[in-house]
């Protein structure tokens, strides 16, 4: 037998032997499985921040009295804790809506539990009413103003599309004129 003729038997010897392995797949199978289905990031920013639900569940899933914002709500989200275990009384609620001039901004809020937001910058400027806010950023401008209330929660509103530093704040004045800081 030639030597190349060897190589070639020892070559087919071992796709065999590997095969029978699980080793070597025939072209095109995968032997890890099926692949699962991307799954699309939801349109709407509550979405992005926990799982779209209807209202009352959302109630349901939650251990306090949420502010809810006087505007249309589009969607609700239950939210995983801020702070602490994922239970009932450390789950936070986002309401999605949308305001007067069309955009739509998710209020979210969460039982501080112990949980604080002195990592995030201050906010400029400073609202005499809430006292306690801060910014978290997206490039150059705030994202999201972030505050706690005498309440014990931790408030988030966030603006979908476009990051306009001026919208965003004065939607958050019409919130807290509104009590979201009480």
């Amino acid at each position: 037998m030639s030597s190349a003729a060897g190589i070639a038997r020892a070559w087919a010897l071992l796709a065999g032997a590997t095969a029978a392995c699980g080793w070597m797949a025939p072209a095109g199978a995968d032997i890890f499985g099926p692949r699962p289905t991307p799954t699309p990031s939801p349109a709407t920013i509550a979405g992005r921040m926990g799982v779209e639900v209807t209202r009352s569940a959302a109630l349901h899933g939650i251990a306090f009295v949420p502010f809810t914002p006087p505007r249309a709500v589009v969607v609700v989200a239950l939210l995983p804790p801020f702070h602490g275990e994922d239970t009932r009384a450390n789950r936070g609620i986002a309401f999605e809506y949308r305001a007067f001039d069309g955009r739509r901004y998710a209020l979210a809020e969460w039982p501080a539990h112990g949980g604080g937001i002195d990592r995030f910058a201050p906010h400029e400027p400073a609202e005499p009413e809430c006292s306690s806010a801060r910014s978290f950023p997206r490039g150059a401008q705030p994202n999201g103003i972030v505050w706690s209330t005498a309440r014990g929660l931790v408030m988030t509103l966030q603006a979908d599309g476009a990051n306009d530093a001026r919208t965003l704040e004065s939607e958050w004045i019409k919130l807290i004129r509104r009590g979201a800081c009480r």
